[in-house]
């Protein structure tokens, strides 16, 4: 085997691994995100604040800022929950006032979310997506160093 060949088998190895590994957590984020939605119990809520976080470009520089949703909304036992938002964006995606659909766990009121897709499905995706792109690239490269797989008709 020659250095060539040697070094696709170990690069197309390495990047078919660690897009397994991104597949992988991709499929686990979205199963147990849909569990949660499948058992989630949906509240009324309004935007009461949009907490801003600074973001910093790779010098350390301040570069913009993410705004991050709080929600207050009250669950089914009559209890007033405050929750901030994992997701943020920049625009804000909401403004102060603004009612949403919450979806919340009942044992656990302060595990709610904002009842959308971003909040729920683009981390998944995104881990899933490049998981698979990284597979492919890495097979594709995996096979090419297999002159026999080539060449077999």
């Amino acid at each position: 085997m020659n250095e060539d060949t040697k070094f696709l088998r170990i690069f197309g190895s390495i990047f078919a691994g660690i897009g397994s590994i991104f597949a992988v957590t991709g499929i686990i984020i979205g199963l147990n995100t849909r569990s949660f939605v499948a058992t989630a119990i949906p509240a009324q809520g309004t935007i009461i604040d949009l907490v801003p976080r600074s973001s910093t470009d790779s010098n350390g520089y301040h570069s913009s800022y993410v705004y991050y949703p709080v929600v207050k909304f009250t669950d089914r036992s009559g209890e007033p929950t405050v929750f901030e938002s994992k997701a943020g964006s920049d625009p804000p995606a909401f403004s102060k006032g603004q009612q949403v659909e919450v979806l919340y766990n009942p044992q656990k009121p302060n595990s709610a979310m904002i009842n959308s897709w971003h909040e729920f499905w683009l981390l998944p995706v995104i881990f899933t997506s490049l998981g698979l792109i990284f597979v492919l690239i890495g097979g594709i490269v995996l096979i090419k160093s297999f002159p026999r797989l080539m060449s077999f008709k």
